[in-house]
């Protein structure tokens, strides 16, 4: 059992006082990387919260930019996917050459999955190709169907350039596009 878990058994109000940077400063060493003990005592603790703390948690990352506050809303992504009935496998905070740099892949049984990617802005052109490519190399691999979407989640409400950007692109079909709101 994760520490932050055991506290949190031990004190809810002590947690539920913190800011998610305070929770990430007790969880492991402070720095988020892929399958470590940060990552895995954080993403305990999100499975165990209130989601009204995810949301105040969200919009803490989306509102104060701190160290890994982009990849804790991709954890917060994801654990609403498990809140929505999803089986989420958690993608990756930093890919590399030889692996797919997805941040989450979603699944319904019998159903297409959707391939995840979180974004805390939309004020940056997105390389659609290379997202895109995420879904080619997962079909390849055969961990996902052809059928299956790219859900882009956009911290901040305001899409309007990525729509438009998708919508003029070859990809139109295959991405679908979503605010945390």
């Amino acid at each position: 059992m994760s520490s932050l878990i055991e506290l949190y058994q031990r004190d809810k109000q002590f947690i539920l006082d913190k800011s998610i940077r305070q929770i990430l400063a007790f969880a492991g060493d402070g720095k988020l990387k892929n399958n470590n003990q940060t990552c895995l005592d954080l993403r305990d603790l999100l499975s165990c919260l209130p989601t009204e703390v995810l949301i105040q948690y969200a919009d803490e990352c989306l509102a104060e930019k701190f160290e890994d506050s982009g990849l804790v809303l991709q954890d917060i992504v994801n654990q609403a996917g498990w809140r929505l009935g999803f089986e989420v496998e958690c993608g990756l905070y930093q890919g590399s050459k030889n692996t797919v740099g997805y941040d989450g892949i979603w699944d319904l049984p019998g159903k297409p999955s959707l391939i995840i990617e979180v974004k805390t802005t939309d004020a940056y052109r997105i390389n659609l190709d290379h997202i895109y490519n995420y879904k080619r190399r997962l079909v390849e691999q055969t961990r996902i169907s052809e059928d299956s979407s790219i859900l882009i989640v956009v911290g901040r409400k305001d899409t309007g350039d990525l729509e438009a950007q998708i919508r003029g692109s070859r990809y139109g079909w295959d991405f679908r596009l979503i605010s945390v709101d």
